[in-house]
């Protein structure tokens, strides 16, 4: 039984035997045909050799009346032969062209649609949890008739087919009652068996016509022939429409009771089986008329059952009192209790099913019961689908009706209809949240307008999406797809889309790989001054300003475009596009972006990058520097549980664990102090890099902690410029990420060998010495973290302090001797530096002498009188570095 159970979900199994059975009874529907006419005619012959044996024996007299009496009988019998023959005709051609047919044609494409449920893992128990069903006409779920209550199973016999267990798939009785209705030019009245309407549901034909039912008998007897009852009543319960887009009593329990169909009761089941005669008549869901109409067919259930022998009177008496509580709320005696217990009544009912009891469930319009995808289901579908394209070689065909259909739209066809079981990497609590947030209008208060193409002003919304990642395994744990309440399902989704991403790009192309190649370390200075470009000052920093000589973990904080530019030259261009493509997955870059420092160093992409990609990149730092590609289910089934798609891990070493520990580090005071300030929350720690793009057009913002990466981007749908407060992006993530981990407990980032914190210089990247404290703009040492393989050496050879001594006189012509030092601090500038002046030129260009000694002022101030010094003089500029390296200090 089991074994046959299994070849029904197959499309050579169950309904495979039906199409064989539709052919055999074509060719005995021609051969009954034959037969008839055959019969006639045989008949015909008979008669008439008789009445001529009886003719010869007569007198003539008689012979005379019997000739006229022949002659009549004769006519008679020439009429009904020709007239036997003539409908034997007729009906052989009715037949033959009624099993042409939809049994040619429409069963040779059947397939049963069977609803695919989604699965997300409960993180604290484990368990994979169903949280959505995917369907397309039909929503349906397929049960075995061993889970399907014996309740249940009797309703349906005793309302629909009393005699089911007696029949051979025809009752005969109400059978010809319909057709003599029919002819009778009245409404066909009763009289399908639980078979027939099978037959009516999985081939579609509906038609109130006498060829249809004749058809339909024909495959109803066949049918019986070859299955058993059980088979055929599993079959009919799992097909039969319940409205609210339900086929089949699984996805019918769900919707209207909220449970397993297993665990309905008996007044459930009762309630339940009343609407498939009418669902626009006995759906409770409708309106209190329609669920006062459903408790009417409900007792009459009942009374069947009881009146057949299927339940006793103590049972009977108990369903009649229990006032069953539907899933919307209302009972069936039409209290309201509420979902939630409050019992507060809401203002209108739920929405009508317009459906009748002909229509299939294609004709249904209710759109409240199936709802809306999640933006993260959105996507995930097409991750499937397009999984299912390669796995499954699937390529374009042509459809019955002479129209292309892609391998991609075929596959989505499959994700929807197959009874696929998806377990999803999706966390619905998180998944929330992010909604809740984003949904809000209010928590992204930004709109623009512009022209359309009717040359009117359109207003615009500020468009918002983030993807957040689970570092360890590149879970996609929920994605948001655009601003304000999603309408529609498989839409737009900003997320999974390229666009710019500007700064925000720095740490993954530039930072990091410099960093594990040793082309910079820890405590590098990058000279923040920039270059003349055919002519003109590129690139120009976010506040038009530049400060000189800049330590890496300020260059980063600051989101100083001049650092990133010469950071990534000194790497290698085109080696930041291998390192985005080949160790973190960018998918979107082009032949173009590997020519362009720009673009490597600034965001400025051909195409651009998706916060699905930006979030799973950013992932690698908190994973000890491993990627894991990102993901959004983990394995895909069949109804029958075996595998179809494995999803499993892909995960690359990406750079060293104390490259990954080093950017934490740096973007941790980026979080704190620098440009992502913003997205700081409470109680946990926080890393990240805020980007913008040329005229900000686009925003950005990517962060993480030490449980999950997020990227956020803003932008508008026609590229207007963002006019906001702040960066919209830093404000969503850190609404969004406060809230999920809000139970979670504060940690820090991973920490591993290999890392060493070493007192250097600001100026010079180089290991600090005491000259290095005695600037005139205050100590310039810090304490850097570095790889061990990859620290300073030298010690600082920008701060010296070259020793003199000086004669000073005063007003009485006394002379004092002073021993003192100078401190030389010079650097050196690109041509063009009398157009470009720096911050830190006032004491670099040329050189800066700053006095002190065993008696000088605190301020260093140079003591009056007159001195006998040696000062440098300004460096020779007229050569210029040939290489971008001359511009990084790296001790």
């Amino acid at each position: 039984m089991s074994e046959n159970k299994r070849r029904r979900s197959s499309s050579t199994g169950f309904w495979g035997r039906i199409r064989q059975s539709a052919r055999h009874i074509e060719n005995e529907a021609k051969e009954g045909a034959r037969r008839v006419e055959h019969s006639a005619a045989e008949g015909a012959r008979r008669v008439q050799h008789d009445a001529q044996e009886r003719v010869r024996n007569m007198t003539p007299k008689q012979k005379n009346g019997w000739k006229k009496a022949g002659r009549i009988i004769g006519t008679l019998l020439l009429v009904f032969v020709l007239t036997a023959s003539i409908f034997a005709g007729i009906f052989m051609a009715y037949i033959n062209s009624a099993m042409r047919g939809k049994v040619e044609v429409y069963l040779d494409e059947f397939e049963t649609q069977v609803s695919t449920e989604l699965y997300y893992q409960d993180p604290d128990t484990q368990e994979w949890v169903m949280y959505q069903t995917l369907y397309m006409d039909e929503n349906r779920i397929w049960v075995d008739l061993e889970n399907i209550p014996k309740y249940l199973q009797d309703a349906a016999v005793a309302i629909e087919d009393k005699r089911f267990e007696k029949h051979h798939g025809v009752d005969w009785k109400g059978t010809t009652r319909a057709i003599l209705y029919t002819l009778f030019g009245k409404n066909v009245q009763g009289g399908s068996t639980i078979t027939q309407q099978l037959v009516k549901n999985v081939t579609g034909d509906n038609q109130v016509t006498v060829k249809r039912k004749i058809t339909e008998i024909y495959r109803a007897l066949e049918l019986e022939k070859r299955y058993e009852k059980d088979e055929i009543l599993e079959a009919y319960l799992n097909e039969v429409y319940f409205g609210q887009r339900c086929s089949g009593v699984m996805t019918a329990a769900r919707v209207y009771f909220g449970k397993d169909v297993s665990e309905l009761t008996l007044a459930e089941c009762a309630s339940m089986m009343g609407i498939t005669n009418n669902p626009s008549m006995y759906d409770p869901f409708i309106s209190s008329w329609t669920r006062e109409n459903n408790r009417e067919r409900q007792l009459t259930i009942l009374s069947e059952m009881l009146s057949q022998g299927k339940i006793d009177q103590e049972e009977y008496d108990a369903a009649v009192a229990e006032d069953i509580q539907f899933a919307n709320g209302f009972t069936i005696s039409g209290k309201y209790v509420g979902s939630d217990g409050t019992g507060t009544e809401p203002d209108t009912e739920d929405t009508t099913d317009t459906s009748d009891d002909t229509a299939s469930p294609a004709d249904d319009s209710t759109p409240t019961i199936k709802g809306s995808n999640s933006w993260f289901t959105d996507a995930m579908i097409t991750d499937v689908a397009e999984a299912l394209v390669e796995k499954l070689g699937i390529t374009e065909k042509v459809n019955s009706e002479g129209k292309k259909v892609s391998a991609y739209d075929q596959a989505i066809n499959m994700v929807y209809s197959r009874g696929y079981k998806i377990y999803t990497t999706q966390n619905p609590k998180y998944q929330k949240i992010a909604e809740d947030v984003c949904y809000n209008l209010e928590n992204i208060p930004y709109t623009s307008s512009y022209t359309n193409a009717a040359g009117e002003q359109v207003e615009d919304q500020l468009q918002i999406a983030l993807t957040i990642v689970d570092p360890t395994n590149g879970y996609v744990v929920a994605m948001i797809g655009g601003a304000g309440e999603k309408v529609v399902d498989r839409g737009w989704n900003w997320a999974v889309n390229a666009r710019q991403c500007g700064s925000a790009i720095k740490p993954v192309s530039t930072y990091a790989p410099a960093l594990d190649d040793g082309t910079i370390n820890g405590a590098s200075v990058i000279d923040d001054y920039p270059m003349l470009l055919n002519g003109e000052v590129w690139p120009r920093n976010a506040n038009w300003r530049y400060q000189g000589l800049t330590a890496l973990h300020t260059a980063i904080a600051q989101s100083l475009n001049t650092c990133a530019v010469r950071t990534n030259l000194a790497y290698g261009v085109s080696n930041s596009y291998d390192f985005l493509v080949d160790k973190l997955g960018f998918e979107n870059l082009t032949y173009t972006d590997s020519q362009q420092v720009g673009n490597m160093a600034l965001g400025g992409f051909e195409k651009g990058v998706t916060t699905e990609e930006m979030s799973a990149a950013y992932a690698a730092f908190v994973n000890e520097g491993v990627y894991t590609k990102p993901r959004t289910f983990i394995r895909v089934e069949d109804a029958n549980g075996n595998v179809v798609l494995e999803n499993e891990a892909q995960s690359t070493v990406a750079m060293k664990n104390t490259t990954a520990a080093i950017i934490n580090h740096l973007l941790q005071e980026a979080a704190l102090n620098g440009t992502g300030y913003e997205a700081q929350f409470s109680g946990m720690h926080i890393a990240g890099k805020t980007g913008s793009t040329n005229s900000n057009k686009d925003r950005y913002f990517v962060g993480y902690t030490p449980y999950y990466s997020c990227a956020v981007w803003a932008g508008y749908e026609h590229n207007q410029r963002i006019v906001a407060s702040g960066n919209p992006c830093s404000a969503v993530f850190r609404k969004v990420m406060s809230a999920i981990h809000a139970d979670l407990p504060d940690k820090d980032f991973f920490s591993c060998s290999g890392l060493t914190s070493v007192a250097v210089c600001a100026d010079s990247g180089m290991l600090a010495s005491e000259n290095c404290a005695l600037d005139v703009r205050g100590s310039r040492v810090y304490t850097a973290l570095v790889a061990a393989d990859n620290a300073p050496t030298a010690v600082c050879t920008m701060h010296t302090a070259p020793t003199y001594t000086v004669n000073m006189a005063d007003s009485d012509g006394n002379v004092t001797t002073v021993t003192g030092s100078v401190l030389n601090y010079q650097r050196e500038l690109i041509e063009g530096h009398d157009e470009i002046v720096v911050e830190d030129a006032f004491m670099m260009l040329g050189g800066w002498n700053g006095f002190f000694g065993d008696e000088a002022d605190d301020d260093f101030n140079m003591p009056d009188g007159d001195h006998d010094t040696t000062v440098a003089g300004p460096p020779d500029t007229t050569d210029q570095p040939s290489n971008v390296d001359d511009f990084i200090r790296a001790g």
